[in-house]
């Protein structure tokens, strides 16, 4: 099997943290709360139960530190990290280039969009890489849960 060297390589955090304030957890936990005690009332003990749990997860992940990550185009795919995305199951691709720059893959083997943050690459080398690869550029790829992670902070 060949080497799989990379055209194109930066490191980068997975996500750009936002602190989260003390109001923020109790926002969460108030909502979590009273869903679950509206479900409790009417008689739907699980669904409270898995909204408390919902809750509980939202507040680690909120207070989860991003990792480092090394991303790089490849002869054969997008690597992020250990894991390698086939250029062939990349259907379409997004650039934001305004600040902080970042590109979204659309991937058959995965739900949803992957996000992927430039930082210190150059998104023009980025973008020609993909085009030469003929994959789909799109405006963008955003979607519902994007929006939604976006506005609560994560």
């Amino acid at each position: 099997m060949e080497r799989d060297e990379p055209v194109i390589s930066w490191k980068m955090h997975e996500y750009e943290f936002r602190p989260k304030t003390k109001n923020w957890y109790w926002v969460v936990g108030i909502v979590a709360g009273g869903i679950s005690v509206a479900a409790f009332i009417l008689g739907n003990i699980l669904f409270g139960i898995i909204v408390l749990l919902a809750g509980f997860s939202v507040m680690l992940v909120g207070s989860r530190r991003p990792e480092e990550q090394t991303y790089s185009l490849t002869k054969r795919g997008v690597r992020v990290g250990n894991t390698l995305f086939l250029y062939e199951k990349i259907q379409r691709f997004s650039m934001v280039d305004d600040e902080p720059r970042s590109l979204s893959l659309e991937v058959l083997s995965i739900l949803g969009t992957l996000t992927i943050p430039l930082g210190s690459a150059d998104h023009r080398r980025v973008r020609t890489e993909l085009k030469n690869r003929n994959i789909e550029e799109v405006e963008s790829l955003d979607t519902f849960t994007n929006r939604v992670i976006d506005s609560i902070g994560l």
